[in-house]
């Protein structure tokens, strides 16, 4: 059987993701168990893994649930304990053999102390790490001096062909940020890509990582208008890290 990917969005904004390699199947992120079995019925598998990118509750508050209807097994970074109990840690892993599902995991705390991002298949399941035009917050238990180490050396390192797709869907409200930075910039076309989208009725399509390093300002720290703006919030920053740590301080005060 083929390889399967669907992608659905619940609540306001939210994304659960399914991969499926012929029977083996691993919802991510399943934080509506309605819409996760209707998934799974929708490719006519029963998932026996539940990952997690991270441990907030909009994420894992229906593992339980689905641990119990589906018998699935819960993996997760026990470094996000505080929030929930995986059944199986990923702290220390860097690849996973779940069935025929092969996937990597790259450690890349700052949004919270587990988050992960999953590698599977040319995809990259980004959680709320790496969003479309921006990053994760750091206020709910979150670093954003680590959130920088991980943008600038595990994301950085990363093939610039892997398809993002993060855990939930802020491109259109980190659209105006980057313009606020850059006017008329790179930005500018996927703002138009995403109003297509939207009049269509649908989800945006999923990027690569190189379009995103072309368009994001967490990932465009030395461009001129990013450089510009950071130096005016914070004229003593010296480092990446405490440039990457001033933009995230702009951004939690922008609109």
């Amino acid at each position: 059987m083929a390889l399967r990917f669907l992608r659905r969005r619940y609540g306001q904004d939210n994304y659960l993701y399914l991969l499926a390699d012929g029977p083996d199947a691993a919802l991510v992120d399943p934080g509506d168990p309605a819409l996760a079995r209707a998934a799974a019925a929708a490719l006519g598998v029963h998932p026996r893994w539940i990952l997690h990118t991270h441990g907030h509750a909009d994420h894992t508050g229906a593992s339980q649930e689905l641990r119990g209807a589906l018998g699935a097994e819960v993996l997760g970074h026990g470094a996000d304990g505080r929030w929930f109990a995986p059944d199986a840690d990923l702290a220390g892993r860097g690849a996973l053999a779940l069935g025929a599902l092969r996937l990597r995991v790259h450690h890349t705390p700052g949004h919270t102390p587990g988050s992960v991002l999953l590698e599977w298949e040319g995809k990259l399941l980004t959680g709320d790490t790496l969003f479309g035009m921006g990053c994760g917050h750091c206020r709910n238990g979150g670093d954003p001096a680590r959130l920088a180490a991980s943008f600038l050396e595990v994301i950085a390192a990363l093939p610039g062909d892997l398809e993002v797709h993060p855990g939930h869907e802020y491109a259109a409200r980190n659209l105006a940020f980057a313009l606020a930075l850059e006017p008329g910039g790179p930005a500018a076309a996927r703002g138009q890509a995403l109003q297509a989208a939207r009049a269509a009725g649908r989800e945006p399509d999923a990027v690569r990582l190189h379009e995103e390093r072309a368009t994001n300002p967490f990932l465009r720290l030395g461009a001129p208008g990013v450089s510009a703006a950071i130096a005016r919030e914070a004229p003593a920053a010296r480092t990446d890290v405490e440039r990457f740590v001033a933009l995230r301080a702009l951004r939690d005060r922008f609109p």
